[in-house]
């Protein structure tokens, strides 16, 4: 995806755009990623800083694809499918960094 640092600094700053697909490390049991279309960022209670973003995306089958990468490589490497402790991620202190873009 051409001009990601643009992208991420529109994004974190509430200029979303069509077509960009954000995915996220969610901080619920049992949730592996989720896929959020960036627009949906512009809403004004959508919950910006609870966000755990780990990857984008310039279309849903290229995010899709992504997120498959994701999972399988931890899977490969772990034999599990804790992203968060693959990516040394702490849930506990990802609400007060905002967007993690």
């Amino acid at each position: 995806m051409r001009h990601t640092n643009r992208l991420k600094y529109k994004i974190e700053h509430g200029a979303a755009h069509k077509g960009v697909y954000l995915i996220h490390l969610p901080d619920r049991a049992g949730a592996v990623l989720e896929l959020i279309p960036s627009i949906l960022l512009r809403q004004s209670r959508y919950p910006r800083e609870q966000l755990c973003i780990i990857g984008m995306a310039g279309d849903r089958a290229g995010a899709l694809e992504l997120i498959r990468k994701i999972v399988d490589e931890v899977y490969r490497e772990q034999h599990n499918f804790d992203i968060a402790s693959y990516l040394q991620i702490d849930r506990k202190n990802t609400s007060d960094e905002g967007t993690g873009l």
